[in-house]
């Protein structure tokens, strides 16, 4: 499940990251208002500068860094976005599928081989402090997801 080690070519480079609706986005700190139909899909599309490669068993089993793009409502947050699927993945042709996680600061990070530790269970945050998660897609540029993104991009369209 890991992606390729030329993603290491990456590190401080932006990455177009691509929130979509799985089981739905919410915040998961404690004081979070009630969301709306528009929140559970998921924030906007931003562009991500990859900081850090978050490695599991010596495999690249995701990314990290902060939102760099102005004018987004979390530009200067940190995001975390480790892969969920189990196949080779790359940030061109074969973009993975991952859960995200937004917060203000940088959260810690404690990867440990399934069924040792759950995916959700290597972030720790404090449940008093913004923190949002939820399911998307890194890629180099959006070209690389643009099926995915149409249908993203379409579902604000209904809501």
């Amino acid at each position: 499940m890991p992606l390729i080690t030329d993603c290491q070519n990456y590190l401080g480079r932006d990455v177009f990251v691509l929130p979509y609706y799985g089981y739905g986005w919410g915040r998961q700190d404690l004081n979070a208002p009630p969301k709306t139909a528009l929140e559970s899909l998921g924030p906007e599309p931003f562009f991500l500068r990859l900081d850090e490669l978050v490695y599991c068993d010596g495999k690249i089993m995701g990314v990290s860094g902060m939102i760099d793009q102005n004018g987004h409502e979390y530009t200067n947050f940190w995001c975390c976005c480790l892969l969920r699927n189990p196949d080779d993945c790359d940030l061109t042709e074969h973009a993975g599928d991952y859960l995200v996680w937004i917060a203000q600061k940088k959260l810690s990070i404690h990867p440990a081989p399934y069924p040792e530790k759950a995916l959700s269970q290597w972030i720790k945050f404090c449940k008093s402090e913004f923190c949002l998660c939820g399911f998307g897609m890194v890629a180099e540029s959006v070209k690389w997801v643009k099926a995915k993104y149409d249908l993203a991009m379409n579902s604000r369209k209904l809501v």
